[in-house]
């Protein structure tokens, strides 16, 4: 089958949705498909023999974002390069990434092509960085959305932010993110203890991601600084490009040589700083499926998250972590002070954790996207229960505490390598 993928932005740029589309792109590839991403022509190209795909620009005019990108002309001129570029192509399957403006774009074409389309948080969340309240698109959005085969909510607050737009129930289809099993379950060739110098038996808080307000970096600080003194083992690292605009906050509350902030690791240090720390913590006050969690639960760190979406669907309190209450840095305080103090309780949700993220391999998520193209319709994810052994509950759960996702007995067919692709903090 030809399948394409289209996307504003793919590497060199990376984040969350990058990552998706390359992993998503590689699956489908080793599985014998012809697979082809379309990126929009002012990002600059990359391309990799060994990826298994292949990378076509559409053309875009670089001002697009200054206005709306659904309005014409630019919606003309960008649907009709689209458009072109699918003839050549000539997909059975588009896989559209950002529900705005890409699923707007493909809903105005004439006819509209069949296309999943997956959104990635910033065209739902209504926080003033979002498109929702920068374009003012809500209705656009939902009638983007319901003109699709089926719109992929990664999480179980994506679901509901849809349905609050006015998304037909039967078009939405919950698929969560995945992560790169065996890149994190390969030991690293790394020491961060060495690279930070941190002494050996220290205990190790690792946060990753870029600087952004949603990552609410300093309730993480101010948490740490609050166990601080009576965890002298205790280093909080953080990992992610802008994060050192904190340092004056960590020089203010002392915490010199024990918060460490760093613009980020590369590919395999990235890793190993996973496999060697010893608690994840997330203190962001919004997410829609966090794949540092789920990169975490790959490399069996016990998880210390705020209360927010994908993070619900992914932790249940005292079963593989802890889920704290967004801002709250007094709970944070708390908890981090139990998982430092208590190594056999790290290793009980480790544990945990790195069996959960057998539900959440790159093969299994791309094979479900497939079947979701087929079929049109919701199928259940794993059974979600409180705790291992405990009695299934299958009541799906959108806001609140939500569900620990427990391993699927399906089993899951081999597939090919993926490409040694980069994974940046």
């Amino acid at each position: 089958m030809r399948i394409a993928l289209i996307t504003t932005s793919f590497f060199p740029q990376v984040g969350g949705a990058e990552f998706v589309v390359h992993h998503l792109a590689s699956q489908w590839a080793a599985a014998g498909h012809e697979v082809c991403i379309f990126q929009s022509s002012h990002k600059e190209s990359w391309s990799d023999a060994d990826a298994g795909y292949s990378v076509r620009n559409y053309p875009i005019p670089p001002s697009y974002l200054k206005l709306s990108p659904h309005w014409p002309p630019f919606s003309w001129y960008i649907t009709r390069g689209i458009r072109r570029g699918f003839d050549i192509f000539k997909p059975e399957l588009v896989s559209a990434h950002f529900g705005y403006p890409v699923g707007v774009w493909l809903s105005q074409m004439d006819p509209v092509p069949k296309f999943l389309v997956t959104c990635h948080g910033r065209e739902l969340t209504k926080f003033y960085w979002g498109d929702r309240a920068i374009y003012k698109i809500d209705k656009v959005l939902a009638r983007a959305l319901n003109a699709s085969a089926g719109a992929i909510a990664i999480s179980s607050h994506a679901k509901r932010l849809m349905l609050e737009l006015g998304v037909m129930p039967e078009r939405i289809l919950t698929i969560p993110n995945g992560v790169d099993l065996p890149r994190f379950r390969q030991t690293a060739n790394f020491d961060l203890r060495g690279r930070f110098g941190i002494a050996p038996e220290a205990t190790i808080i690792l946060s990753v991601g870029r600087e952004h307000p949603q990552k609410a970096y300093d309730s993480g600080i101010r948490a740490f600084a609050s166990i601080a003194g009576k965890h002298p083992e205790a280093h909080y690292v953080i990992l992610g490009k802008g994060t050192k605009r904190w340092q004056q906050m960590v020089d203010d509350l002392q915490l010199h040589g024990r918060v460490i902030l760093s613009d980020g690791l590369q590919g395999e240090d990235l890793v190993g700083a996973y496999q060697q720390a010893d608690v994840f913590f997330s203190p962001s006050i919004w997410e829609l499926m966090p794949l540092v969690v789920l990169e975490a639960m790959a490399a069996g760190l016990p998880l210390l998250v705020t209360d927010v979406s994908g993070s619900q669907d992914l932790v249940q309190s005292g079963a593989n972590g802890f889920l704290v209450e967004p801002g709250n840095v007094e709970e944070m305080a708390l908890f981090l002070a139990r998982l430092v103090a208590d190594r056999a309780l790290r290793r009980e949700f480790g544990a945990v954790n790195s069996k959960l993220a057998d539900n959440y391999s790159w093969q299994r998520i791309a094979q479900r996207y497939l079947e979701a193209a087929e079929f049109g319709a919701e199928q259940p994810w794993p059974v979600p229960t409180s705790a291992p052994d405990c009695e299934d509950d299958t009541e799906e759960k959108v806001s609140g505490r939500g569900p620990l996702m427990m391993q699927d007995p399906a089993p899951e067919q081999p597939g090919g390598t993926l490409p040694a692709v980069r994974r940046d903090a």
